[in-house]
């Protein structure tokens, strides 16, 4: 019988009994078909809701920047920058954190780390004690900035500082001048390929 969507024919003289089970047959392999479908299915759909929930927060999905190209640079620096300004303000950080990190590539780099952890720590994928562990790992940073001559800019010399300290102007054009001169020093990408040939 090859009707209801049976793989396999059932013999005219099968007793009732053999049919049932025949039939209790194809149906279980009609449901293992549905069921394999469904799995490949919600595998397809976890994919793109991962894509969808980067959880970076609006990261360029490329951190590293060693490997950025001038475009890339761009794009991370203006991400970076809203990032630790909004730091800064909620926790209070201009006095642990100069207004010319931008210019330290160190602290850049330590500012992108946590940025990305951040973002993490707060992403509906991570772990409940996350955002504990971002906190912890910010607390350690800040100790390390302190020790920082860098963060100072005082060419070693230790200057005390208020715990009203506030980035005063003309922050926001230095780290503009630093961006700057960062992407201008980078490789342009390279241009798209194209599929075709002419």
């Amino acid at each position: 019988m090859t009707d209801r969507g049976f793989l396999f024919e059932i013999p005219e003289q099968a007793s009732g009994e053999q049919r049932a089970i025949a039939e209790i047959a194809g149906l279980v392999d009609a449901l293992r078909v549905s069921v394999e479908r469904l799995a490949e299915a919600h595998v397809a759909l976890v994919e793109r809701v991962d894509a969808l929930d980067d959880d970076t927060g609006g990261a360029p999905g490329r951190h590293c920047w060693r490997d950025l190209d001038r475009d890339a640079a761009r794009e991370l620096w203006a991400w970076l920058i809203a990032w630790t300004q909004w730091l800064v303000e909620r926790y209070g950080l201009a006095q642990d954190l100069g207004s010319c990190w931008p210019a330290h590539p160190a602290l850049v780099e330590e500012l992108t780390a946590l940025a990305v952890s951040w973002h993490y720590a707060y992403s509906r994928k991570s772990d409940p004690d996350a955002p504990v562990r971002w906190h912890e790992a910010l607390h350690r940073a800040r100790h390390r900035w302190q020790g920082w001559d860098t963060t100072r800019c005082r060419h070693g010399q230790h200057t005390t500082r208020s715990a009203d300290t506030v980035w005063s102007p003309p922050w926001p054009q230095d780290a503009e001048r630093a961006v700057t001169d960062d992407v201008n020093a980078r490789q342009r990408a390279a241009p798209a390929q194209t599929g075709g040939t002419t």
